[in-house]
């Protein structure tokens, strides 16, 4: 049937188009897809270069709080409980973001009645393959949510000791006593009531006076942990506008390769009908039981 060539070729040509725009489409969402991935694997890169100051701010706060009176006794140290990656597979799509494929074209599409018929629709596009995070019973879409869940359910660790526990007081205190008894033994005086006296005095006065400096220290920390945290928050941030630009941009290009496709399949159905009818003969049914078959136009190879 040669009228049936020229309709095929105008919709293997519309086929060839809509594969075309559905390629273009494809790599598009491929391209956001990478670009969400960097965005994700930066975002969680410098939160993770900023933690151990949060960490710090955090527990420099939480004794901060204490000493002044409105906080519990804090603990630090312990174990986090480990973080489990989970890799969740993506689902592929089905002949690109238009749901046709040039097998769809060449299967039955042009009927014995010289009819054409169109291949059922199958959706396309898929989506990409992502990892959850699962700590403590908690599955999170981020590592820096699980992280910061496993820091904030630590087992074991020790208890704060106070001000008069830390290291510095402690130095110090050891240091000043040690000088008052040295200064008292030569005197022969180490164990008379004076020495007493002014060993008690220095304990005294050297813990309110340190104590003032160990909270502006604590101040300190706490106040790096809360730049950690802000910058943190900028990174997200970041991260979050550049992870919804390339959403749009993958939406947005799977909307032009599903317009894209759809055009070309509307001009290649047309061009078929156009080549069909065109090379189709003229006037009432020929042959041996019926009228005059039609003249064949002269110069046309078709008839």
């Amino acid at each position: 049937m040669p009228q049936a060539v020229g309709a095929i070729g105008g919709l293997v040509g519309g086929a060839m188009q809509a594969r075309s725009a559905s390629r273009a489409a494809d790599a598009q969402q491929r391209a956001a897809d990478m670009d969400i991935a960097f965005q994700r694997e930066t975002r969680d890169q410098i939160r993770g270069d900023l933690g151990g100051y949060r960490e710090g701010g955090n527990d420099a706060y939480a004794a901060y709080m204490y000493e002044l009176g409105l906080g519990p006794r804090p603990s630090f140290g312990g174990n986090a409980p480990t973080i489990q990656t989970i890799n969740v597979p993506g689902a592929p799509g089905g002949g690109g973001s238009n749901g046709f494929t040039t097998n769809d074209i060449l299967n039955g599409i042009i009927t014995g009645n010289g009819s054409i018929s169109m291949p059922a629709n199958r959706p396309g596009g898929g989506t990409p393959a992502t990892q959850q995070f699962r700590v403590g019973g908690q599955t999170f879409n981020t590592m820096a949510d699980a992280q910061a869940y496993a820091n904030a359910n630590r087992t074991g660790g020790q208890q704060y000791g106070g001000f008069q526990r830390s290291q510095d007081y402690l130095f110090g205190l050891r240091e000043g006593t040690n000088a008052i008894e040295a200064s008292a033994a030569a005197r022969g005086g180490l164990f008379s009531g004076a020495t007493m006296r002014d060993l008690n005095t220095f304990g005294q006065d050297y813990g309110s006076q340190r104590r003032d400096a160990y909270l502006n220290r604590l101040a300190g920390v706490a106040d790096t942990g809360m730049n950690a945290a802000q910058m943190s928050g900028n990174a997200s941030m970041a991260a979050a506008g550049a992870m919804s630009n390339a959403l749009a941009a993958r939406g947005n290009a799977a909307a032009a390769g599903a317009i894209g496709a759809g055009n070309a399949w509307s001009d290649g159905i047309g061009n078929a009908l156009g080549a069909w009818n065109y090379m189709r003969p003229a006037g009432g049914g020929g042959g041996a039981t019926g009228g005059a078959s039609s003249p064949r136009p002269p110069g046309n190879p078709w008839y």
